[in-house]
């Protein structure tokens, strides 16, 4: 009766090339979503950094209404103030000063705008430049990250090259039968096509074995196929 426990102990090693082929190319195929969702993380990064931008700017907008605003009403009180020279009645005297005293009452309410306006401009400005040094570094580290992600794909492609060299050398101390049902099995089983029969478990999908099949397996005088999975079984 053959013995297949050599072909299988070979399959088991070109196997275990199949799995690291697997891996790599999944590493490859997530690489540019791996990527793009770091450029996410930027761009929200970067979004949040412009609102508080514009709310430094909004600031610095206001404060430049309100000084247009004082200057508007300094001139008024300047013109009002020439007009009170020219005044041909008391009544019309009276209501010049009271309009100046009103735009003076302004000015104070303004300047004391205007203060506060500049407290929160510097302290905006402060949050800003915290902001910008935060968002710098953050683009620094997703640069890197992203460099990363692509040398890690970059080298994975390399890898699976040297993978497939190794597991056609390997194949070919296969018979050719064994290889086919192990191929076809692999299919749909991230590149596992043989189980290794774990006390009286399937490797592959950890399905309790019936005695028989482990006693085959052990034998390795045919190929014995788990149950539920369908893969080879093999114990060494």
């Amino acid at each position: 009766m053959e013995n297949l426990r050599q072909d299988l102990e070979t399959l088991c090693l070109v196997q275990d090339y199949d799995i690291k082929i697997v891996k790599a190319k999944e590493i490859i195929r997530n690489a540019p979503h791996l990527a793009a969702l770091k450029k996410k993380e930027l761009d929200a990064k970067k979004a949040e950094t412009e609102v508080q931008k514009k709310n430094f700017v909004a600031l610095n907008s206001a404060k430049k209404e309100k000084e247009a605003l004082l200057d508007s009403k300094e001139k008024a009180i300047g013109k009002h103030s020439s007009e009170l020279n020219s005044a041909k009645s008391n009544d019309i005297y009276k209501t010049l000063l009271l309009a100046i005293e009103k735009e003076k009452a302004d000015i104070s309410i303004i300047e004391d705008e205007v203060l506060e306006l500049l407290t929160k401009i510097d302290a905006e400005a402060v949050v800003v430049k915290s902001a910008e040094a935060a968002l710098k570094e953050f683009e620094q580290k997703i640069s890197e990250e992203i460099f990363k992600i692509n040398a890690s794909a970059k080298e994975q492609e390399e890898a699976v090259e040297t993978f497939k060299t190794e597991r056609d050398r390997r194949k070919a101390g296969v018979s050719k039968n064994i290889l086919d049902q192990y191929e076809r099995i692999c299919e749909g089983r991230d590149g596992m096509g043989i189980a290794l029969v774990e006390a009286d478990s399937c490797g592959g999908c950890s399905m309790t074995l019936r005695p028989q099949l482990v006693n085959q397996a052990q034998k390795s005088t045919e190929i014995v196929y788990c149950d539920n999975c369908s893969r080879i079984l093999f114990k060494k």
